[in-house]
């Protein structure tokens, strides 16, 4: 799915662009869009500048998910080293980045402003400080900036709920703890009963 983008990974930042979008609009570079909009005397120059540079057509929702997902990936996970040197993946949700990733990809899919792709932090406080976000906002086309936001809360949803259902998070983290404390405490966790541990647990909760 995400074969339908552009997407960069440049020292830890990121940058996504759907690539169908650069077949119909004449993209322009971020520095470029600042320097034209300090030229603009009043609030209502700026947003018409602003809603020339939006994209409503409609986004494929294939396309919206595969945005979605991530930013979910990016801002949701985070590497933990194990006891034998390879790497994992363990829950760590980071709503700041979350936000900056959601705003930078609202840039990305409904303007044809290009980013510079040096850094996503430099960006989003180059775009803040003129409050340009605020105006894009107001411009796009409503219904499929929702769905955007529907499509990123069910998949916040998802990924949580499926990561912590009780028997699939208490094995993650018995295998966790094997890789994390070595052999030593293999022989304990052999003699665990994770069904038995899952009916205990459950009973408690209710």
């Amino acid at each position: 799915m995400l074969s339908v983008f552009e997407l960069i990974y440049n020292g830890g930042d990121f940058y996504l662009r759907p690539i169908f979008l650069k077949e119909k609009i004449m993209s322009i570079k971020l520095n470029s869009f600042i320097n034209v909009f300090k030229t603009k005397k009043n609030d209502e120059e700026k947003l018409e500048l602003v809603k020339k540079h939006i994209n409503n057509e409609y986004i494929p929702y294939e396309h919206k998910v595969a945005v979605a997902q991530t930013i979910i990936d990016n801002s949701f996970w985070k590497k933990e080293v194990l006891s034998d040197g390879t790497e994992t993946k363990v829950l760590h949700i980071d709503s700041v980045v979350k936000y900056m990733m959601f705003c930078m990809c609202v840039i990305d899919l409904f303007t044809d402003i290009e980013r510079n792709k040096k850094s996503m932090l430099e960006d989003f406080n180059t775009l803040n400080s003129f409050r340009i976000f605020d105006l894009i906002i107001q411009c796009v086309n409503q219904r499929e900036l929702d769905e955007f936001n529907m499509i990123l809360d069910f998949l916040s949803k998802d990924t949580i709920q499926n990561e912590f259902e009780i028997h699939s998070y208490i094995t993650k983290q018995v295998s966790r703890f094997a890789d994390l404390f070595g052999s030593a405490i293999l022989p304990a966790l052999e003699n665990l009963d994770l069904d038995k541990l899952n009916d205990v647990i459950k009973e408690k909760m209710n």
